[in-house]
């Protein structure tokens, strides 16, 4: 898959951003945001605005955004806390 994070056989561009966790509950993405920032993963929410305008739909979740060459690290702690892959 061509935007896969975890596929590590194409030229990775550490500035490319890639989705690590996806939530409709702004508690559950703060969490994963702190979790992450602590461990000094740079990482940015992306549709918070969309999300607060649909009212948190499942439709409309925020997403939590992270460089290329910092996925894998991501995913790992992210699933250390129990998030879902």
């Amino acid at each position: 898959m061509a935007n896969d994070p975890k596929d590590t056989s194409a030229s990775l561009d550490p500035s490319e951003l890639v989705q690590v966790f996806a939530a409709i509950d702004p508690t559950q993405m703060r969490m994963a945001r702190d979790l992450l920032e602590g461990a000094g993963i740079e990482c940015f929410i992306f549709d918070r605005e969309n999300s607060r305008m649909f009212g948190s739909s499942a439709a409309f979740p925020t997403r939590l955004m992270v460089h290329r060459d910092s996925a894998e690290d991501a995913f790992a702690r992210l699933k250390e806390l129990g998030f879902p892959e």
